[in-house]
């Protein structure tokens, strides 16, 4: 197969059968001409060869984390740092498409879920510009400026060199949290009336030493380092507490039946009370931890935070709810029954959800028999058949109101 010449080789070729043509037909007009073609080729090829010596591309933002509702600055900024001018610099800057600006309108990209801000510079030597845009956070969610891509040349226009190179920046946006009202998770009726049931937890913020491990040990308890130091595997050792454990069940599902599909306005319902029930709760220094069976985009990890008092808790559930995804990767009876398991007897399992199925209804009463301490948070429409022992709240939708109150149906 025939090798083809790159344009830089075919304008070099052109420029010196010029320049032998001007000597051939001894004509210094034809051959000042040609000289100046070349001369003028050169030049540019200097500058495509080092347009990007030197360009520093970076974004800045007001803030890495927002709530619905509230706006952030984006600030795109190009540095010019070499003695070589760029007089035409277009960068495209890919962003999650789910995105809005309120003085920019990203453009379409050739890649699924990403969009392009595409903007024009012409900078001097050694020149920063700058340009601040305003991210509107409309939706929740864990949104992405993952690439970055250069063109840029010489100022004739002969000439074109672009670079494509992976520059992430992640930017979250929580979902709405709202205050909560006619809600007591620390009633004797949801911990349970009498103080010998209520048995010492484990709280994993509090450390007070190791011992060698035993087969009945969680292997997440496992001290690696003290492990390492020993050459036996140790586990630590955690301060006991009292305090009521709270594990919220958050159920993605909007229908009854997953090939039902996903309403996404009662599905923003149910995360946004789960986000707000969270928030309550750490208010009032009890332990909590989130489970549900949605997915997270670009994660194969199972939504769940184990309770803890960390100063960090309410962040870490606050991420987990902004990623969720409309899909119910598990039946939610299965995921209740497997999560609830492995937590301490004494927590208390708030289940919230916008369905209440039979086959939910009998999973609730199995743990009752159990012995579990339970709670009903439901979010339909019409409010649930009550369940024997079972503490019932409902929520009907109410997205306008400025606080979730909540109806007590039942006590235990």
């Amino acid at each position: 197969m025939q090798q083809q010449l790159s344009p830089t080789e075919r304008a070099f070729l052109i420029a010196l059968l010029l320049i032998g043509s001007g000597y051939a037909l001894h004509s210094e007009k034809f051959l000042f001409f040609a000289m100046l073609v070349a001369a003028t080729l050169s030049a540019a090829w200097l500058w495509y060869r080092f347009a990007l010596r030197g360009l520093v591309y970076r974004r800045h933002f007001s803030e890495r984390r927002a709530f619905v509702g509230e706006t952030v600055r984006v600030t795109l900024s190009v540095a010019n740092r070499k003695w070589l001018p760029l007089p035409r610099l277009r960068i495209d800057d890919y962003c999650s498409t789910d995105l809005t600006f309120t003085d920019v309108t990203p453009e379409i990209s050739h890649i699924p879920g990403l969009s392009i801000i595409r903007q024009y510079f012409s900078l001097s030597w050694l020149e920063r510009q700058s340009r601040t845009y305003h991210l509107d956070c409309r939706r929740r969610g864990l949104y992405t400026f993952p690439q970055v891509r250069i063109e840029t040349g010489d100022p004739f226009g002969f000439f074109s060199v672009r670079t494509e190179f992976r520059q992430e920046d992640r930017f979250i946006v929580y979902p709405q949290v709202k205050p909560v009202a006619g809600l007591d998770f620390i009633a004797k009726e949801v911990t349970g009336p009498r103080v010998a049931d209520r048995r010492l937890l484990e709280d994993p913020v509090f450390l007070r030493g190791v011992r060698p491990y035993q087969p009945q040990d969680d292997l997440r308890h496992i001290h690696w380092k003290a492990s390492a130091h020993t050459r036996r595997l140790q586990t630590k050792l955690f301060e006991p507490t009292t305090d009521p454990s709270l594990l919220f069940f958050v159920n993605i599902a909007t229908y009854s039946r997953r090939w039902q599909g996903v309403n996404p306005e009662r599905l923003e319902h149910v995360v946004s009370v789960a986000a707000s029930l969270c928030a309550h709760a750490v208010e009032r220094r009890l332990l909590v931890g989130l489970s549900a069976n949605g997915t997270v985009y670009r994660s194969d990890q199972p939504l769940r935070v184990l309770p803890s008092r960390s100063p960090r808790q309410l962040t870490r559930l606050l991420e987990m709810l902004a990623g969720v995804r409309g899909y119910a990767g598990l039946d939610f009876e299965t995921l209740l029954l497997r999560d609830s398991a492995r937590l301490p007897w004494g927590a208390t399992l708030v289940v919230v959800t916008a369905v209440v199925t039979p086959e939910l209804e009998a999973v609730l009463l199995r743990l009752k028999q159990v012995g579990r301490k339970l709670m009903l948070l439901s979010l339909a429409d019409a409010p649930p058949r009550l369940l024997p022992g079972i503490v019932t709240y409902h929520l009907p939708p109410q997205t306008a109101a400025e606080v979730y109150t909540f109806s007590l149906l039942q006590t235990a």
